[in-house]
């Protein structure tokens, strides 16, 4: 399940890399072109982590943490390095969060435990 969370999660994030250079959005989310180049560089680095479900769990723990300090970091500023939060962004940022955080640290413990009792 991590790899094709982190897959499609990847997939997503480039997609929406690309559009944001092709149309850039200032309505609901304000894509910068740092915003996009955040967004690209997620999406490789989890299709490269994506390759196996032990480096999916470890992208989404630590992915999802970053998200989260990217979401309460949101809290306090509208602008951090040229990336505009708004609020639509801060709750797609914590969406993402507690989604990747699950899938890190629930999912990818219970199947950690599942195989040690299998064995």
């Amino acid at each position: 399940m991590a790899k094709t969370f982190v897959k499609t999660l990847s997939i997503i994030f480039l997609a929406l890399g690309i559009i944001g250079f092709v149309f850039p959005m200032e309505s609901i989310f304000h894509l910068t072109p740092v915003h996009n180049i955040v967004h690209l560089a997620s999406g490789i680095v989890g299709l490269i982590m994506s390759s196996s479900e032990a480096k999916a769990v470890l992208f989404s723990k630590v992915f999802g943490l970053v998200y989260l300090l990217v979401g309460i970091l949101g809290l306090f500023t509208h602008e951090f390095m040229g990336i505009m939060f708004l609020v639509a962004d801060n709750i797609l940022h914590f969406i993402i969060a507690f989604a990747s955080l699950y899938v890190g640290f629930i999912y990818g413990a219970s199947k950690s435990s599942n195989r040690t009792v299998s064995q």
